[in-house]
């Protein structure tokens, strides 16, 4: 396996099931981490590919400054991949903002908790 696909495959999965919890979690914005899932799927799976072209046809027809946007995101998420898999050290530079992420979203899901806990409460 070279380090792109183990990437690709790792970034992939890991957004497509962040978009699913985040379908069911209101913290969590699910449709996004799904296409961004797919994004990385794309190059390696050919449903993935076909199910990202659709989308983006979909997006072009109904929503051209999206597609934009979409299209942007797809170059960006390229240049990344390879920066990572062809630049010693590029991905240990990086990971603090991966970590970074996480961290605040965890935050937030908490504040969050906290908050319709304590409304809850309040209310019975």
């Amino acid at each position: 396996m070279t380090n792109n696909r183990i990437i690709n495959l790792t970034v992939g999965w890991s957004f497509i099931l962040l978009g699913i919890a985040g379908s069911v979690l209101p913290v969590l914005q699910g449709f996004l981490f799904f296409v961004v899932g797919l994004l990385f799927l794309s190059r390696e799976y050919h449903w993935a590919h076909r199910l990202l072209e659709w989308l983006k046809q979909w997006t072009a027809k109904r929503l051209p400054r999206a597609y934009k946007v979409f299209d942007a995101a797809e170059q960006f998420l390229i240049r990344e991949v390879e920066r990572m898999t062809h630049e010693p050290g590029y991905l240990l530079r990086r990971s603090w903002i991966i970590l970074a992420v996480l961290v605040g979203l965890g935050l937030i899901g908490w504040l969050l908790e906290s908050l319709v806990v304590w409304l809850w409460r309040l209310v019975r």
